[in-house]
């Protein structure tokens, strides 16, 4: 058991990733470049989001309004350092605020997320993923501490879905007026033309389900972390 936990960061180096989804049809894709960032070791806690409520009662399950959290806010159980979940973007947002912090871009994420765990390659990862996607899910979120990658991040895989700040950008795939709906691409065969890489299910899964999202969705298995820019 965890007995306590401290809001530690830590500082992503500058580097870049290879993108899921290539800009345009039988193109190469380019890697994306991410600048160092500072981001949550760990998934923001049920403990530390009572706190947060407790100072802050316009979140508070009962007088939160539907425009900004559905009717699933904050149900469900967990032990107080479990992820917290069944949370809107809007009170994810409103909670890094708070803290002076903000969430996460889908590329810092993405970014964060690539590194596998030490002396591990990157199919591990998928394979951790994979795992977690056949697994029954627990009625009761475990405390966090389950998976930690190289740059000493916790539980980016495996155990919850996590918010980013821009993750309605995943609705559409480009900048013109023949934009097309993503989620029909992903799941209707265009994204294997489009996919850097075709055995890569899991990212599937998650460009699909962040392409369904609303700003006020809440499920049980959704939740974030926090970000922070190197010079704030």
């Amino acid at each position: 058991m965890i007995s306590q936990l401290t809001a530690e960061m830590i500082t992503v180096p500058a580097g870049s990733y290879k993108p899921f989804l290539n800009e345009k049809a039988g193109e190469k894709s380019q890697p994306i470049f991410v600048r160092s960032y500072k981001l949550d070791q760990y998934p923001v806690l049920r403990r530390e989001y009572t706190q947060f409520v407790n100072k802050n009662p316009k979140w508070q399950k009962k007088n939160v309004k539907r425009l900004f959290a559905d009717e699933g806010y904050l149900t469900g159980e967990a032990v107080d350092n479990a992820p917290q979940t069944s949370v809107s973007w809007f009170s994810a947002k409103a909670y890094c605020a708070a803290k002076g912090k903000r969430l996460p871009t889908t590329q810092e994420w993405e970014y964060a997320a690539s590194f596998p765990p030490p002396g591990k390659s990157k199919k591990y990862i998928t394979d951790e993923i994979m795992k977690w996607y056949s697994e029954k899910k627990p009625d009761k979120l475990p405390e966090v501490g389950r998976y930690k990658n190289s740059l000493g991040i916790y539980d980016m895989h495996g155990m919850i879905w996590e918010w980013v700040y821009d993750f309605n950008t995943a609705s559409v795939t480009g900048d013109s007026r023949a934009d097309s709906d993503l989620e029909r691409e992903l799941f209707c065969g265009a994204a294997a033309i489009k996919s850097s890489d075709f055995t890569n299910y899991a990212a599937y899964m998650r460009y699909g389900f962040r392409s369904g999202l609303k700003g006020n969705y809440t499920t049980k298995y959704l939740g974030f972390r926090c970000a922070k820019d190197l010079d704030n």
